[in-house]
């Protein structure tokens, strides 16, 4: 069936499913994979008897790595990917799955037949402009190797433990009065006034003598680390480097295109539909006796399929199945379809899943696209292969060329490419390859960075290889002066500025408390008064810096106001009068903000609760977990 399925379900699609069954993992703590293979492979843990297979634990662990790609794309840290790194919590994970599940089995919890099935319907993943699509449900189940019966099965699972879940979480409430407290905090308002106090004037005229810079570095050498630092060069190779230089001949190009023809029509491709019967007992065998009845009298075979099959997937489409190239079905299905003229409709034909009538819709042999329409891409793809082959050709040979070369020029040009090199870089990286988790570590290692030998061949990913040499070391350490002398001078120059700038602060803070207004102390001073009604926490900048000190201020009295002044980073000072402060009130909200905020502060006490209810039975399990390998 599933050839079109397969064309269907790359790009966009594909992610689409990803995407779903990432989901599924993540939703309370529950994962998609647990019990799925049984005795299958050695125990990774076992849960109240019920065992967790290697094989499930890796399934998982590569089901989270690909959600981590996904999410933060080809910048994640390696080691962020690593089995040793996931296995950890992807294994706690499947622990607390297999316990949260058992509860919700030994509570009596079911989920029926009918509910699973539309949840598959409905499901995005499987969708087609918001329809479901027979043809990507049975090849997304197909690529991460589960049947039709056993998904449903794990679904049904899932949705059960997610029941159970929910009877928790969603039992959670916030009351009133806690609503109200927390916006009393987060929702409160200010209403204030300041000014600010340039230092930029200031700045200009200040003279800093380097005996005061030498007193001031001596005194914060902690404030002028320097970490470990290398320079590397490299040889970086990648299929593309290789690809430029590669001509592709007419010949070839038409060799290729010969045999993608010969492909094409052998590759016929067959529309199918049935009708499945489940089971062998007698009312099944009736059931295929009242069918093949009617279809010998003519009967529509799409009303038949609605009627009576037991694939609830496909008989609301007429028991439509999709495409086959002849190896999707069991053998028998495909041996039946095969011997079929189109629109004939075959006898019963059993198969491990029960008794099938078989339709052929169609046979897809379309005209195989003419050479003009093939060219460009076939003679792409040959450059790539070609281009490929010289990659692993020089990948293989790099290790060999480089061990113990005195610089990389030599490899280098053996294999046609060139030298890169790196600016310094500390263990926390650099740019650009400096950032690679592989990279870092060969740097730093004692081989590379101290005995000063090349290093290995890393291998970033299936089509990008490096190997590297240290070039420069520097050790970790306390900056020299000169490197930092015009950092330390900018910041005396500002404290200073600041000195000179805080008595003048405390000036207009006199004459506002001897009685006179600040808006007229601030014109008389050629300054600009800044006003700020109704304002709350936060913000970004110097007015983000004024913002956090103003909601640090005492809250003035009745009838009065508070008075203060500060430093800004920049070396402003800021004088600033806080005349008012309202806690947030919750009946100021609308109703729809309320009601907002009670079902997030539900939510987060319903998370709580589960999470409690979560280690409470996990507490009481008995609870095996095998040693790593």
């Amino acid at each position: 069936m599933l050839q079109s399925m397969r064309d269907n379900l790359k790009g966009t699609a594909a992610i689409i499913v990803a995407a779903f069954f990432g989901f599924i993992m993540v939703i309370g703590g529950i994962d998609f994979f647990t019990g799925a293979s049984g005795d299958s492979a050695n125990k990774a843990a076992e849960v109240n008897g019920e065992k967790i297979s290697n094989l499930d634990l890796q399934r998982a662990i590569q089901n989270r790595r690909s959600m981590i790609e996904s999410q933060y794309g080809e910048n994640v840290p390696a080691d962020l990917l690593s089995d040793e790194q996931l296995r950890g919590p992807v294994l706690q994970q499947l622990v607390n799955s297999a316990v949260m599940r058992q509860a919700a089995q030994k509570s009596g919890m079911v989920m029926s037949t009918a509910a699973v099935d539309k949840e598959i319907v409905q499901m995005p993943g499987f969708q087609i402009n918001g329809q479901f699509d027979q043809q990507m449900f049975r090849d997304g189940l197909r690529r991460m190797g589960y049947s039709p019966v056993g998904f449903r099965q794990l679904l049904e699972q899932e949705m059960v433990m997610q029941q159970f879940a929910g009877s928790v979480s969603d039992s959670a409430f916030a009351t009133r009065a806690g609503a109200e407290k927390v916006v009393a905090v987060s929702m409160e308002e200010r209403d204030f006034d300041y000014v600010t106090l340039s230092a930029a004037p200031l700045l200009e005229t200040i003279q800093i003598a380097d005996d005061e810079i030498q007193s001031y570095y001596e005194a914060h050498q902690q404030d002028f680390l320097r970490p470990e630092q290398v320079a590397i060069e490299y040889i970086e190779l990648t299929p593309e480097q290789f690809a430029g230089n590669i001509d592709i001949s007419e010949e070839d190009i038409r060799a290729q295109y010969d045999q993608e023809v010969k492909n094409f029509q052998a590759n016929i491709r067959r529309h199918a539909a049935h009708i499945l019967i489940e089971g062998d007992d007698e009312a099944a065998q009736k059931k295929v006796a009242e069918i093949q009845s009617k279809l010998d009298e003519s009967g529509d075979f799409a009303a038949l399929a609605k009627e009576y099959s037991d694939d609830i997937i496909s008989r609301e489409e007429g028991g439509d199945v999709g495409f086959t190239s002849g190896d999707v079905f069991p053998e028998s299905f495909e041996e039946a379809l095969a011997n079929l003229d189109v629109g004939q409709v075959s006898g019963p034909v059993k198969t491990d899943n029960g008794t099938h009538f078989i339709k052929l819709l169609e046979v897809a042999d379309a005209e195989p696209p003419t050479f003009e329409e093939r060219k460009a891409a076939i003679s792409a793809r040959l450059r790539n292969a070609e281009a490929e082959r010289e990659f692993v050709d020089a990948v293989s040979r790099l290790g060999d060329l480089a061990y113990n070369a005195a610089s990389l020029s030599e490899p280098a040009d053996a294999l046609g490419v060139s030298v890169q090199k790196s600016p310094l870089f500390s263990r926390q990286g650099g740019p650009g390859i400096a950032a690679d988790d592989k990279v870092i570590a060969a740097a730093f290692s004692q081989e590379v960075m101290e005995d000063g030998n090349t290093s290995d061949v890393l291998n970033l990913s299936d089509n990008h290889s490096v190997v590297l040499k240290v070039v420069e070391h520097k050790a970790a350490g306390v900056k020299p002066l000169e490197e930092v002398k015009a950092e330390i001078a900018s910041l005396l120059k500002r404290e200073k500025a600041s000195e000179q700038l805080a008595s003048k602060a405390e000036a207009i803070e006199q004459k506002v408390r001897s009685g006179e207004a600040l808006a007229d102390v601030s014109n008389t001073e050629g300054l600009t008064l800044e006003a700020s009604d109704n304002t709350r926490r936060g913000g970004f900048g110097a007015r983000g810096e004024v913002i956090d000190r103003v909601f640090g201020m005492e809250a003035p009295k009745p009838g009065a106001k508070t008075l203060e002044h500060f430093k800004l980073a920049s070396g402003d000072v800021v004088v600033a009068q806080l005349r008012a402060v309202r806690p947030g009130d919750l009946s100021r909200q609308s109703k729809e903000q309320r009601d907002a905020l009670m079902q997030q502060l539900a939510s987060m006490q319903g998370n709580a609760e589960l999470a409690a209810v979560q280690q409470f039975l996990a507490g009481k399990a008995k609870i095996e977990i095998a040693s790593g390998e």
